[in-house]
């Protein structure tokens, strides 16, 4: 057995006999779909939980209702039946204890949930025959200060965002990488980004796309005053720290922590970004990030020639 066979046996996560299955709240096809997963599971006798406050109206569940604090360590597998946003959500339960995550795709892009919709029948089988395998999705830990002290700690497994809140001005936002002064962005705001979340808002503000396993937070601006200040790709063992300092008219900013968590800023506070040592176990979806491309936003369209409209190859 070599060294890959090795970590790939290790990160086998075998047949399940204790599931939590997390649905997006508030949606008809999560309630779904969480009570067609919890009949299946149970079937195969797993033990199924949901969290206890889920408002399933007046739906029957087999599952046992459970509170997560203090009892995420009871699960072999953990089950987000949503989207990203709510893969993130369960995410920040699980991760610090080692649970791994499976998300099934109940929304539209889906760059982390693993099968979609059509395949929960699949999905549920492979976990209870052994079949799943996690890989480690780095995160970032961050702390908030003020005037030296700790005004907040909190995980990111996507992107953190520091930008003005409801009313839009340009902020100043000092930065520094690994204790080195970068560069003073004049902007809307500024995305850290893992690679894993290097899909969402870093996308769309222009970011670069950071393949997973790659050991880098990217840097990028929103609608930055300088036309010269580009996305930047940094070691993720170099802390990053950026400081809310103007301008003098702009009080009050706005932290955002995988869009879940946020906070108030002040001019003067800093935010410092660093590596968290536990990594999301995160069930990979079998296909890679430019399939989702293709198929959800219409990369690698295969060329057309003049004389094949289809695109087919003449032989």
């Amino acid at each position: 057995m070599n060294l890959q066979d090795r970590v790939d046996e290790a990160r086998r996560i075998g047949s399940v006999s204790r599931v939590l299955l997390y649905p997006y709240a508030g949606s008809s096809k999560a309630c779904a779909a969480l009570v067609e997963a919890a009949r299946r599971l149970t079937e195969r006798g797993v033990t199924v939980a949901v969290p206890k406050d889920l408002d399933l109206g007046s739906q029957r569940v087999p599952a046992e209702r459970v509170t997560l604090e203090g009892n995420v360590l009871r699960f072999d597998l953990a089950v987000a039946l949503g989207g990203d946003g709510t893969l993130l959500r369960l995410g920040r339960w699980v991760a610090d204890h080692g649970v791994p995550v499976l998300g099934i795709n109940l929304g539209d892009l889906g760059f982390l949930t693993a099968y979609p919709s059509s395949r929960l029948e699949q999905a549920l089988e492979d976990a209870v025959a052994g079949r799943l395998r996690w890989e480690p999705r780095q995160r970032i830990r961050l702390r908030v200060l003020r005037d030296g002290e700790v005004l907040g700690e909190e995980v990111a497994c996507n992107d953190v965002y520091v930008g003005h809140g409801a009313l839009p001005r340009m902020l100043h936002l000092d930065t520094k990488v690994g204790g080195e002064y970068m560069a003073t962005y004049r902007a809307d705001g500024l995305i850290v980004a893992t690679p894993t979340g290097s899909t969402a808002y870093n996308l769309s503000a222009g970011g670069p796309i950071v393949l997973a396993g790659t050991e880098t937070f990217t840097i990028t601006p929103i609608c930055s005053h300088s036309l010269t200040h580009r996305p930047v790709v940094s070691p993720a063992r170099k802390e990053i720290e950026v400081a809310f300092c103007g301008p003098a008219r702009v009080e009050r900013a706005l932290l955002s922590v995988d869009g879940q968590w946020t906070i108030e800023l002040q001019r003067g506070d800093r935010v410092v970004i660093g590596l968290d040592a536990v990594p999301l176990r995160l069930v990979p979806p079998d296909v890679s990030v430019f399939d989702v491309l293709a198929a959800k936003l219409g990369w690698s369209t295969p060329p057309r020639t003049l004389d094949d409209p289809n695109g087919e190859t003449n032989p």
